[in-house]
């Protein structure tokens, strides 16, 4: 197949949607493209068996996109979405202003004039079939070096870690006032640390005791894994439409890794919908005292992290790249 990958970006969006997909899928044989910016000629001329939009949404690509919706014969557009834009929550501002009325109405149109759609969990599946019933879940994997990967170790603290955008303002509320007690708590404050990667929270959780360090972005995905030092991580959602469609790849990184974790487990939570698989790699928390419940323990046992990791590592390995790019393969041909 010859495949041309239209990117939205090259964060993590892009990185695990299109670039290492594609990446693997040119180890497979195939010819594979990628571009941020403008559609290549030979795409546009019909010389490409798959042209994959990346949630083509702007005014500019959105008139490409009809255009060779119209115009394409025998090439299928495919298009990629990994979060549901239409339920962008009111306080993850920059986001919300960016998808205003008219983005939101391209976005809707140019999935319903595609061939496929592609995305990463039934739950955002089920939305999206409201506007084109050909959906096909392909589900965030990881690649494999990092299952051999033997993370950093920055001190003889116990590292909390989160890592995340600056999207997860309210997300980060669900956590935070247990956090900050935890820290700055007298059995803890010498023994543990927050870390936070991304985007800086550690003033939520500041105070006189509490250990925090921040480490802001690293211009690329693979050496953000590579600079991961937590020991236990912290991956808190609040409940939203939104976040209900989220996929589990936060959880998925950190297991990779051989980190343990905490997730949010409220009622639609994408950790909890995994519930019977990822029971044994991650501790769910409902409530603010499961937070410090979780947290507590799993400071206080170095044997029940190093056991938790290794079952979450496990189970990470059903989820490379390199063992499912066939998924992308068969999605494409059918």
């Amino acid at each position: 197949m010859k495949v041309f990958y239209w990117v939205a970006d090259y964060s993590g969006c892009g990185y695990y949607r299109c670039l290492l997909p594609g990446s693997e899928l040119a180890k497979r044989g195939h010819d594979v493209m990628a571009d941020g910016r403008v559609v290549p000629d030979e795409a546009k001329n019909g010389e490409c068996d798959v042209i994959v939009g990346q949630r083509v949404c702007t005014e500019g690509a959105s008139h490409t996109w009809q255009k060779l919706a119209r115009t394409a014969r025998g090439t299928k557009l495919v298009f990629e979405t990994d979060d549901d834009l239409l339920s962008v929550d009111p306080s993850n501002k920059a986001a919300h202003r960016f998808y205003d009325e008219d983005m939101r109405r391209r976005y809707v149109a140019n999935m319903a004039v595609a061939d496929l759609v592609t995305t990463t969990t039934e739950a955002l599946a089920e939305r999206c079939a409201e506007i084109n019933p050909n959906v096909v879940v392909l589900p965030n994997q990881v690649p494999a070096w990092l299952l051999e990967h033997e993370r950093p170790v920055a001190n003889d603290l116990v590292t909390i870690g989160w890592r995340g955008g600056a999207s997860h303002a309210r997300d980060f509320g669900e956590l935070a006032r247990p956090l900050r007690q935890f820290l700055q708590h007298p059995d803890f404050r010498d023994r543990a640390e927050l870390h936070c990667m991304g985007a800086d929270y550690t003033p939520r959780v500041a105070s006189n005791h509490g250990r925090t360090r921040w480490t802001g972005w690293h211009e690329a995905v693979g050496d953000f894994l590579r600079a991961v030092d937590f020991d236990l991580a912290v991956i808190p959602l609040r409940p939203s439409p939104f976040n209900d469609c989220k996929s589990d790849l936060a959880l998925l990184e950190m297991s990779a890794l051989g980190i343990p974790a905490v997730v949010s487990g409220y009622h639609g939570s994408p950790y909890r919908v995994l519930k019977g698989y990822a029971d044994p790699v991650a501790h769910l928390a409902s409530r603010a005292s499961d937070w410090t419940d979780h947290l507590r323990y799993l400071v206080d046992n170095d044997e029940a992290r190093e056991q938790l990791g290794k079952q979450a590592r496990e189970w990470a390995a059903g989820r490379t790249i390199e063992g499912n790019a066939w998924r992308w393969e068969e999605a494409y041909r059918s």
